[in-house]
């Protein structure tokens, strides 16, 4: 019987051979794609809620966790595809296994103190990713560190609180602080608005898939460990409403993010505050408690996923193939790049939840759980996804402005099969949500959030 550590120690230990073959670039391609297929087929196999132990800590695999970890691998091996024709630096690779690792066991592990330090060394890791190949900004890698490492007293002091309440269980202070501290750590590894400023210094310097998996993996693995935390602590709820806290983060993210995204023009940044804006509203569909408004937050939340991935894909191709990051020049790429200035189009309109796609089907579910609040809420998300959309149309434009720059050659046909088939499967979610939310609606069902609030 196939055990849950697995998921971790594959992963793990697969990263040690694929850096000292960084050299032999194709060989480590296919190590490290074939570990990420095993784990999608290991963790489709292992049984649910049959605890493993590590160290005496237990590891519980649910519906939801398996569901969301098969989704990360198979990300990682879309991923590691890209990287095997437009190659994101010698620490991809590796780096993205020993994520991989250690995300899978803070989000299978039961104890929140080792899940926050699994999360916090899986943050770490994705550091030696900035560079790529050619080295970024000093300020950038600082900038990154700097509040992963910031972030990490701030659960430590969250985990200790929740072991102390079973001792004070009517201290509402320590509910009080329990709340602020865990705001401040996921607020700031989610780079939720007043902490989102490094996200967009790092997607402006970073490979693409460094920007992806951060957005993509290590945002999506923190949701999860903060959904995880809210369910299995209803206590969270009682005396301070967290779920309002969660919705009016939600709501200052999501309109902020649109704002910016609207004033931006360095494509980078552009993704950087879409996915910021998107962030929004996965916690305003949090925040409702309601079953329809968390199926749709974690339905929106891998959406985002797929259209910031589509996004970078197309964006880092257009990067190589330009040799600059400049929009204002991708007009004359167009004959080369089809493939990636169609998906950094239409995956940037999805982001904004232009209709039709993906993006548009869960926020509208969004919407429809938040129905009897404040119509003003409802209308600061709407204009937020226009800011999205605004920005993305702007860019487009100046696609079509002449430029005097060359593309050298065509855009491999791996890349443009990649990007074509992401654009397709977002176009296939929003023409038929169900496929996603449905599987959602089960899994949230019997939830303790759900009511929460």
């Amino acid at each position: 019987m196939m055990n849950l550590t697995l998921l971790i120690f594959i992963p793990l230990a697969a990263a040690v051979p694929v850096y000292f073959l960084r050299r032999y670039w194709t060989i480590a391609v296919f190590v490290s794609l074939g570990t990420t297929l095993a784990l999608v087929g290991i963790c489709s196999q292992v049984p649910l809620e049959e605890p493993a132990y590590l160290l005496g800590r237990e590891l519980v695999l649910d519906d939801l966790s398996r569901f969301i970890l098969i989704f990360l691998f198979s990300l990682a091996s879309l991923m590691i595809l890209y990287a095997w024709q437009l190659p994101q630096g010698w620490g991809f690779c590796p780096s993205l296994l020993a994520t991989l690792g250690l995300l899978s066991g803070a989000m299978m592990i039961r104890t929140f103190l080792i899940a926050v330090i699994l999360l916090e060394m899986a943050g770490l890791i994705l550091v030696f990713m900035i560079h790529g190949r050619r080295p970024a900004s000093v300020g950038a890698a600082l900038g990154y560190i700097v509040p992963i490492v910031v972030a990490m007293p701030c659960l430590l002091l969250a985990s200790w609180l929740m072991d102390a309440y079973p001792l004070q269980p009517d201290n509402l202070l320590l509910v009080r602080f329990t709340i602020i501290a865990l705001s401040l750590g996921f607020g700031i590894l989610l780079a939720v608005v007043p902490f989102h400023s490094w996200l967009p210094a790092v997607a402006a310097e970073a490979p693409a898939m460094t920007s992806a998996s951060l957005i993509c993996i290590f945002n999506l693995a923190s949701l999860a460990l903060l959904l995880s935390v809210l369910n299995s602590h209803l206590w969270l709820m009682s005396g301070v409403n967290s779920l309002s806290v969660l919705s009016m983060a939600g709501l200052l993210t999501a309109v902020v993010g649109g704002v910016l995204a609207f004033a931006q023009r360095q494509p980078g940044r552009l993704l950087a505050y879409a996915a910021i804006s998107d962030l929004g509203f996965i916690l305003v569909g949090l925040g409702t408690g309601s079953v329809t408004g968390v199926a749709g937050a974690l339905a929106h939340a891998i959406n985002r996923s797929l259209l910031v991935l589509l996004v970078a894909v197309s964006l880092g191709t257009l990067r190589i193939y330009l040799n600059k990051g400049s929009v204002s020049t991708l007009r004359e790429a167009l004959r080369r790049t089809p493939g990636s200035i169609t998906g950094y189009v239409l995956g940037g309109l999805a982001l904004g939840g232009f209709p039709l796609f993906n993006g548009f089907a869960t926020r509208w579910l969004i919407y429809r759980s938040m129905a009897g609040s404040n119509p003003l809420y409802q209308w600061a998300l709407l204009l937020a996804g226009a800011g999205v959309v605004v920005g993305y149309l702007r860019s487009l434009f100046m696609m079509l402005k002449p430029s005097p720059e060359r593309g050298a050659e065509r855009e491999p046909l791996l890349v443009t099969a990649i990007t074509l088939s992401l654009a397709a499967l977002c176009l296939l979610l929003g023409l038929a949500p169900g496929l996603l939310v449905e599987p959602l609606l089960n899994m949230v069902q019997g939830m303790t959030i759900i009511g929460g609030g």
